[in-house]
C-alpha cells in the first residue's frame, strides 16, 4: 500500500509540474551552401513590442499561389517548410525551393503573425536556385 501511495504521488507531482521547455541554445550561426536547384534563407525574429529577439517560435515559408486577380498564401502545418529560432532569435532554413512565399511566424494553428512591408500588406519573397538570402531581422507581433 505504501508503494501505491508514494508512485501516486509521484505522479501527481510530476503532472503539476509547471517546468519551462529549455530554450534552444545560441550556437556559433553558420549559413549551408544550398543544394544544387535549392536556396538557404536566415535572418532573425523580433518582438515588434519588445525589439527583444523571440526564441523557440517556428518561422514558414508559405508559398504564394497566384491566379489573374489575386494571391493567396497556404501555411499547411505539415508541409509548409519551417525552422525554429534560437535564443537569440535567429533562424536558418536550408534547401528552400524556388519560389515565391510568405513568411508566417508563430503556431499555424494559434498566435501568429505574417511578415509584412511597411504599408501592412504581406511582404512576398521571390526566392531563387541557389540564393543564399539574408532576410536580416523581421519584426512580428505574436503576443510575446
Amino acid at each position: 500500500m505504501r508503494t501505491i501511495t508514494i508512485l501516486l504521488l509521484f505522479v501527481v507531482l510530476t503532472a503539476c509540474s509547471t517546468a519551462q521547455p529549455t530554450p534552444t541554445p545560441a550556437s556559433p550561426f553558420t549559413v549551408p551552401t544550398p543544394a544544387s536547384g535549392q536556396a538557404v534563407v536566415f535572418g532573425r525574429v523580433l518582438s515588434s513590442i519588445t525589439g527583444q529577439p523571440i526564441y523557440r517560435v517556428r518561422v514558414a515559408f508559405a508559398e504564394v499561389f497566384r491566379n489573374e486577380e489575386s494571391a493567396i498564401y497556404v501555411d499547411d502545418a505539415a508541409f509548409t517548410p519551417s525552422a525554429e529560432t534560437d535564443t537569440a532569435g535567429r533562424f536558418v532554413l536550408p534547401n528552400l525551393p524556388p519560389k515565391e512565399y510568405v513568411i508566417v511566424v508563430g503556431d499555424p494553428f494559434g498566435p501568429n503573425d505574417i511578415v509584412r512591408n511597411p504599408d501592412g500588406t504581406p511582404r512576398i519573397w521571390k526566392i531563387e536556385a541557389g540564393q543564399q538570402l539574408d532576410i536580416g531581422d523581421v519584426k512580428v507581433n505574436i503576443g510575446v
